[in-house]
Parts: C-alpha cells; structure tokens; sequence
C-alpha cells in the first residue's frame, strides 16, 4: 500500500509540473501575440508659401513601421499635462515625391517628416497624412509660451493615459516612464524634441524625435 501510495503522489507531482509547464508556454505564447505598443511622431503643416489654395493645419504621422487606414492614435498636449485622442490615418504611406507634389509642403517640412535633422535618427519614418477626429477635431491647446503642442510631438497608442504629473504612460499593463528634451538646431532653424519612453521596471527605451525646422 506504501508503494502504490508513493507512486501515486510521484504521477501527481510529475501531472502538476506538466501542468505548470504548459501554463508557462501559453502566457509566453500570449505575450509574443501581444503586438507592441507603436509610438511616434506628428507634425502640423502648412503649404508651402505662395500655393493657392493655400492649405493649414495638415496633420502628418511619423511611424517607426507600417500602418493602414484608420489606425488610431492620441496625441501628447505636453504642457496640458494629457493625451488627446485622435489622429486617424487617412492616406497610404507617403513619399518625398507625394509630399511636395500631392501635399505641396515645403522642403523644410518634407525634410522634417523624414527626420532628416536627427543626428541620431532612431529610425526612418513612415510618414501618413492624418485626420483629426473625436476630441481632438476642435480640441483647443492652452496658450502657453514657448509651447510647441499644437504643432506637433508625441505619437501614443489611442488608449494611452497620462499620470497626472506628466512623467508616466500607461499602455494597457505597460507602463512607461516620460522624459522630454528639446535641443536648438544650429543656427537658430528649429529645435528637435527628443521623447524618451522607458519601460517599467526595466527594459530598452523607446526613442521618438520631432523636428521643427524653420521656413
């Protein structure tokens, strides 16, 4: 009886471990089917001086990969301290060509969706014109000094949020510390703004940078 017994505890033993395996290699599983979070960059243009009919206020994504129509994103107000949901894609991924000749940007802004002012240049963006929808169609940014919000910045997933004091965003169970740096470009033609998004509690930073180049 003391054998049978033994055994008996020796197959449940062996039966839970089996068990515990398996319960790893689904939520491994599960994680790896978790698309990451996607943050970048917009920019607000205008065409280039002189075009008619002149056209403002053209809202461009900067993505470190690939997107479709109707994608969703918020957007960063920095100095309002919140996301703003949303930007929409709203064209297929554009190149230089499309952006003067369709878009009629300037080459400062054509020069600017492309991160060509970086010196680091995390990545080569895809670059999408953008819908304002939902809040953010007639959202108004507050009137501060200096503030460059409306003009563009930070890309986030549209279910992002924001710690009260700015320096946190949360993505579903991610959770990501915020940190902001504007550098001047030489001789005084812009700034480039430097997000820095680091995983909590550990793990490798998230780079997106927004040029303002002047024209």
């Amino acid at each position: 009886m003391r054998s049978g017994s033994f055994r008996g505890r020796q197959s449940a033993v062996k039966a839970m471990a089996v068990l515990s395996l398996l319960c790893m290699a689904v939520a491994a599983m599960a994680a790896e089917s978790t698309p990451a979070p996607v943050f970048g960059g917009w920019r607000n243009l205008q065409t280039e001086a002189g075009y008619q009919p002149a056209q403002r206020n053209l809202a461009f994504a900067m993505l470190p990969q690939a997107a479709t129509r109707g994608d969703r994103f918020a957007i960063l107000d920095r100095e309002g301290k919140r996301t703003v949901c949303c930007l929409q894609v709203a064209s297929e991924s554009l190149g230089v060509a499309a952006l003067r000749e369709q878009y009629h940007l300037p080459q400062a802004g054509v020069t600017d969706l492309s991160n060509g002012r970086s010196p680091a240049r995390p990545y080569l963006p895809h670059v999408y014109a953008m819908q304002r929808v939902d809040e953010l169609a007639d959202y108004v940014f507050a009137d501060v000094a200096g503030a460059y919000s409306d003009l563009g910045g930070l890309l986030l997933p549209d279910a992002a949020a924001l710690a009260a004091d700015g320096t946190e965003v949360r993505v579903g169970e991610g959770q990501y510390r915020l940190q902001f740096h504007r550098q001047p470009l030489a001789d005084d033609d812009g700034a480039l703004d430097r997000y820095t998004l680091q995983v909590l509690p550990a793990g490798a930073p998230i780079v997106v940078e927004v040029p303002f180049g002047t024209y």
